[in-house]
């Protein structure tokens, strides 16, 4: 059958005809195909020839198919704007150039939904497209870009979210590339979240919990300081995600010591009432500071309290602090413990994390 043939088979009423026209036109791989089949989409009642017309679009090979599968990103049908999405996606690079093109769409949606299509496409092209999409003056199509990259781990985009960091002035605009840099920053744009909010008492408490975390992922070794501030300021209300904070900054900096008052604070959290998982969390936390010396004192007092909870920390704290007198200490209490639990933390005593 030639191609106009199946081309007026797509308007039959039998929905199996024009369906098997459908396909037969994307075997045919022709050009003149495109314009008719796109056409009946917005038309075609039923979702199982929608779908195969799809399918037809994306076997034929000719640009004017990408081009017109691109300008139905702008539909507001949804099940057309989704077959558009994921087609393009399978496209891959071949299909940035005409995404690139719709990034200049005078609608804000059909940029956001350009970037939905750009974060299915693992390519460099890509880039392209997510710089036009910094550049956009729509806030929601930058927050969107700011998204993706964070997802998406794009850390060549770093500069350019850090300067968006600096100049925002919308606070959801604000939120998202702070986001982002979580996800894609590096010690160097901990200065540049600084110099935003240059000490804990500036920071607006809804961005609070993203400063703790990024003081724990990019922070400096000499800012172990800051903690024992973020817990003085704002209590226990923090403690959570500042105890999570601070167990990245060990992993980063090892055994950093701490003051005399940091350590009162932290044991008078650990003698209040805390979530069981942050008390567990934070005793592992202290065995891994390098001072003061009247940590591990504390912490071996913990196991002659009948506190089940206290004394699984303890001996995680233990460990990680790594004193052989207390080790040892740990060792010799092997034959007696009677919990199947306790008995199973302290049988490798002699290990360190």
């Amino acid at each position: 059958m030639n191609i106009q043939s199946l081309i007026a088979n797509l308007t039959v009423e039998d929905e199996a005809d024009r369906s098997y026209a459908a396909e037969d036109l994307g075997y045919a791989n022709n050009a003149e195909a495109v314009l008719p089949l796109v056409e009946r989409l917005a038309v075609e009642p039923s979702r199982k020839v929608r779908e195969t017309i799809f399918l037809a679009l994306e076997r034929i090979e000719d640009p004017a198919a990408l081009i017109m599968v691109a300008e139905l990103l702008g539909s507001d049908d949804a099940f057309l704007r989704n077959q558009a999405v994921g087609l393009l996606q399978r496209k891959g690079a071949a299909a940035v150039p005409v995404l690139l093109a719709r990034m200049h769409d005078a609608e804000a949606d059909v940029r956001k939904f350009v970037l939905d299509v750009a974060a299915g496409i693992s390519s460099p092209d890509v880039d392209q497209i997510y710089d036009a999409a910094m550049r956009d003056q729509d806030v929601n199509v930058l927050i969107a870009g700011l998204e993706y990259l964070g997802e998406q781990r794009m850390t060549r985009f770093k500069l350019t979210v850090e300067a968006i960091f600096l100049e925002a002035k919308e606070p959801m605009l604000v939120c998202a590339a702070f986001a982002a840099l979580l996800r894609i920053g590096d010690a160097a744009s901990w200065n540049c979240i600084r110099w935003r909010y240059p000490t804990v008492s500036r920071v607006p408490n809804w961005q609070l919990g993203w400063w703790i975390r990024a003081l724990g992922d990019f922070g400096q070794a000499g800012e172990i300081a800051v903690f024992h501030e973020v817990l003085q300021i704002h209590d226990g209300k923090m403690a959570p995600d500042t105890i999570d904070a601070l167990e990245r900054f060990q992993n980063r900096h090892g055994r950093v010591a701490i003051t005399e008052e940091f350590w009162k604070l932290l044991r008078e959290m650990l003698e209040g009432a805390m979530a069981p998982e942050d008390k567990l969390q934070l005793l592992r936390v202290v065995g891994g500071f390098g001072a003061p010396p009247t940590i591990g004192d504390y912490l071996i007092t913990l196991l002659e309290r009948d506190d089940r909870l206290m004394k699984l920390g303890a001996i995680d704290g233990i460990k990680r602090l790594g004193r052989p007198d207390l080790l040892a200490r740990l060792k010799n209490l092997r034959s007696t413990e009677t919990d199947p639990e306790i008995a199973e933390a302290l049988k490798e005593c002699g290990t360190t994390s």
